[in-house]
């Protein structure tokens, strides 16, 4: 009887397990290139998406290569969102070539895009893809994330179009928030290590001085320019991004006596992660 009883346990938890497997196989395979995207497609798709990224938590999308274990993954998968992000051109032909049934859908194809650069310093021809520090792109983005998945599986375009009418609504809000916590701040100068944020600059009323130039560090000539330009901007914190080397930044900083502060573009939790950047820049912009 005890022996009986023992099968019959065994037999149930493989039940459980091969249930458990059946229910993640009929899941959407999602692939994206980066953290905020993957919290995106988790807002919209729920428990009906199988969400795996590419580029981990402190590591570059400029520099990033796929594993081999991320290249054998991406062969089940069904959608790969890109964003844009440098490591996307090298890769995702390659990608394309192991599963030729992956849809590849472009997130940014209705943003227009914006030079990672002030007009009052030397011209940068890099476009900043960063699109995401925009909340409204966010929401544009979020809509094609929707539309898509619907394609895929329009057996449940109800619920992704309940949840993305909730995320929108929540980045509304966040943009809401961002407007009024920075309104009223005279300086508006943002000097960062990298050019990442063009968009949140651009849809703030921010001007935003990259201290790396076209992805290398700063010449000598243009780094006296641009503490020049700082001390004239009375600019007392300079911002640093976690991915990117902050040398040239601390030299800066020492420069103008400033303080260093991060902002990391890259962080999972989208909206805690833009409230505080919000709450960083007005500290960081706000002098006694």
């Amino acid at each position: 009887m005890i022996n009986f009883l023992k099968a019959l346990l065994i037999l149930l938890s493989l039940q459980c397990v091969w249930l458990t497997n059946v229910h993640a196989e009929n899941k959407i395979i999602v692939f994206v290139s980066i953290l905020p995207q993957q919290y995106f497609v988790q807002q919209i798709g729920n428990d009906l998406v199988d969400v795996r990224v590419m580029v981990g938590p402190g590591q570059n999308p400029a520099t990033y290569e796929p594993t081999p274990q991320q290249m054998a993954a991406l062969y089940k998968a069904d959608i790969y969102f890109r964003i844009g992000v440098p490591f996307e051109s090298a890769w995702l032909d390659k990608i394309k070539l192991n599963n030729q049934n992956l849809i590849i859908v472009e997130c940014c194809e209705s943003i227009s895009n914006l030079k990672g650069h002030d007009h009052s310093h030397e011209h940068n021809t890099d476009y900043d893809p960063h699109v995401w520090t925009s909340p409204k792109n966010v929401i544009k983005i979020a809509e094609l994330i929707k539309n898509s998945l619907i394609k895929i599986d329009n057996k449940h375009s109800a619920a992704y179009e309940a949840t993305e009418g909730s995320f929108k609504e929540s980045l509304l809000r966040l943009d809401e928030v961002i407007k009024l916590k920075t309104k009223n701040l005279n300086s508006r100068t943002l000097i960062v290590s990298h050019p990442s944020w063009s968009y949140f600059a651009d849809e703030y009323g921010f001007t935003q001085i990259s201290i790396e130039r076209e992805g290398k560090e700063i010449q000598a000539s243009s780094l006296v320019d641009l503490i020049k330009t700082a001390k004239e901007r009375n600019v007392k914190t300079i911002f640093v991004q976690p991915q990117f080397n902050d040398r040239a930044a601390k030299v800066v900083a020492n420069e103008l006596n400033a303080e260093v502060m991060m902002l990391d573009p890259l962080a999972f939790n989208y909206i805690d992660n833009m409230n505080r950047v919000t709450e960083n820049i007005v500290k960081g912009l706000t002098h006694d």
